[in-house]
């Protein structure tokens, strides 16, 4: 009943929005196959994308396309799916005014070292826009139940960076 293979990515390949999380949950895309589906953070995300109209103008994809070994993925995961989302940053960097959400700390990092740029220059931060020669990058803590209990993301917080990656994507 379980996908239990690395998970593609989805939604539309000519996407302007490409949004990275960390790596499939246990009980969500590591079941569905599709990432941020069928687990609270898929359920936030995409509630928030419906609430913006972005449902159908963002690709969703993660740092890692199994899952991990730990509840967060560590750098030799990341490092050995680099190539997919070297791919997957691409596909997008082709489109018009390409902008990446990246969901936590890990993914922020993920699409740095993925585009070949200075960890140091970058710095995460919830909110944070960075400027890259390829495209635009946004930061948001991870929606993962975790953050959201804790209250280090609230659904506000969350909204509130994905309408500036609404914006940024149609400026």
């Amino acid at each position: 009943d379980y996908w239990n293979l690395p998970v593609p990515a989805s939604g539309p390949e000519n996407a302007s929005v490409l949004i990275v999380g960390l790596a499939p949950g246990m009980h969500g895309a590591n079941r569905t196959g599709q990432p941020f589906t069928g687990d609270a953070s898929g359920n936030l995300l995409h509630a928030t994308l419906e609430s913006l109209g972005l449902t159908d103008r963002v690709r969703i994809t993660n740092a890692v396309k199994c899952l991990p070994l730990q509840t967060q993925p560590r750098g030799q995961e990341v490092r050995n799916c680099a190539g997919f989302l070297r791919r997957d940053l691409d596909q997008l960097i082709s489109a018009p005014g390409p902008v990446v959400l990246a969901l936590g700390g890990v993914a922020h990092r993920a699409v740095i070292a993925a585009l070949g740029l200075r960890q140091a220059d970058y710095k995460f931060g919830h909110g944070a826009v960075h400027q890259l020669v390829q495209c635009t990058l946004v930061d948001s803590y991870h929606c993962s139940r975790y953050n959201t209990q804790t209250g280090r993301l609230t659904p506000s917080m969350f909204s509130s960076a994905l309408t500036t990656v609404r914006d940024l994507a149609q400026s």
